[in-house]
C-alpha cells in the first residue's frame, strides 16, 4: 500500500509558511493528495487563563481563523491541495482531530517552532497520535523530501513500535537499508527474545531489506538524543519509533522517548501507535 491521501496539521498562527511548503512539496514527491487542516480552538475561559490571555476576544479567534483559511484557501486553489477548518472548543476539537486524522493515510506535523499555540500543539499531537490508529511524521523546517531509502528503526519488540514499523515499510524503498537500534537492551523470554533485534532483522530481510542490528548503550544520556544522534549520524532518510503512553485517560502523557521527540528533530520522525 503507498501512500495517496496526507493531512498536515496546522493552526490559525503565521509560523507555518515554511511548513507549508514543505508539506505541499512531501505530497507532490509522494504524488498524494494533501489537506490542510486548519485547527481553530474557540476559547473558553479556562482556556484562555491557561493557553492565552484572558483578554483575548473570542472575535480575535474568529477573525485569525477567517483570515488565515483564506490565505490558505488561496495558496490551495493555485497548487492542488485542499484545504478545511476544524474550529470547536479545545476538548471538542482534541477529540474531532483523531477523527479526522483517520481518513488519511498518513499526517504531517511541522516543528514545534511552525505554531503558534505550542501548547495545544502537544495536546493535538498526542490525540492523534495515540487515538487515530494512522502514522504521524513530523517534518523538520526545510527538508527536502527524498526517497525513503534508509531507515533507522528505534526497536523495543512492543506492539507500538511493531505498528510504527510497519507503517514505515509502506514508505520505504525496496531493498532500503534499514538500521534497527536497540538502546539497553536485554535478552528476555518475552519481547526481545535471546538477542535483541535479531528476530525482526530475520523478518525484514526476508522481506529483501539490508538490515543491521546496532546495541547502543544510552550511559545515562536520554533515549531519544542516541536514537536522533544516530539516525543523523548515518545520515538516515527517517527515524521510527512507536508512540507510547503512560496512560489511556482523557489526558494522554506520552511515553519518555516519545515525548521527547514530538516537537522535531533533525531529520524526520515517524511515531506509529
Amino acid at each position: 500500500m503507498t501512500v495517496k491521501d496526507i493531512l498536515a496539521i496546522v493552526d490559525t498562527g503565521d509560523e507555518d509558511e515554511q511548513f507549508l511548503k514543505d508539506a505541499r512539496e512531501f505530497a507532490r514527491f509522494h504524488e498524494a493528495h494533501l489537506t490542510v487542516a486548519i485547527l481553530s480552538a474557540v476559547p473558553t475561559p479556562d482556556y484562555a487563563l491557561a493557553y492565552t490571555q484572558p483578554y483575548f476576544l473570542l472575535s480575535d479567534y474568529v477573525e485569525a481563523a477567517e483570515e488565515k483559511q483564506a490565505m490558505v484557501a488561496r495558496i490551495g486553489e493555485r497548487d492542488g491541495f485542499e484545504v478545511r477548518i476544524l474550529s470547536d472548543e479545545p476538548d471538542a476539537l482534541l477529540d474531532k482531530a483523531p477523527v479526522q486524522a483517520r481518513y488519511a493515510d498518513l499526517v504531517l506535523f511541522g516543528p514545534v517552532d511552525a505554531y503558534a499555540n505550542k501548547r495545544l500543539r502537544r495536546r493535538l499531537f498526542e490525540n492523534i497520535a495515540l487515538s487515530s490508529g494512522r502514522p504521524v511524521i513530523v517534518l523538520p523546517a526545510q527538508w527536502k523530501p527524498r526517497p525513503f531509502a534508509h531507515l533507522a528503526i528505534g526497536w523495543n519488540a512492543t506492539r507500538e513500535a511493531t505498528r510504527a514499523l510497519g507503517d514505515a515499510l509502506k514508505l520505504a524503498q525496496p531493498g532500503a537499508k534499514i538500521d534497527v537500534l536497540v538502546v539497553d537492551a536485554k535478552s528476555t523470554t518475552k519481547g526481545h527474545g535471546s538477542e535483541p533485534g535479531a528476530d525482526i532483522a530475520r523478518n525484514l530481510s526476508r522481506h529483501g531489506f539490508d538490515v543491521t542490528v546496532h546495541a547502543l548503550s544510552s550511559e545515562g544520556e536520554n533515549q531519544s538524543a542516541v536514537l536522533v544522534d544516530f539516525a543523523r549520524q548515518h545520515r538516515a532518510d527517517l527515524l521510527v519509533i512507536g508512540a507510547s503512553a503512560h496512560s489511556r485517560l482523557r489526558e494522554l502523557f506520552l511515553g519518555g522517548v516519545t515525548h521527547d521527540l514530538i516537537d522535531g528533530a533533525a531529520l524526520p520522525v515517524l511515531l506509529g501507535h
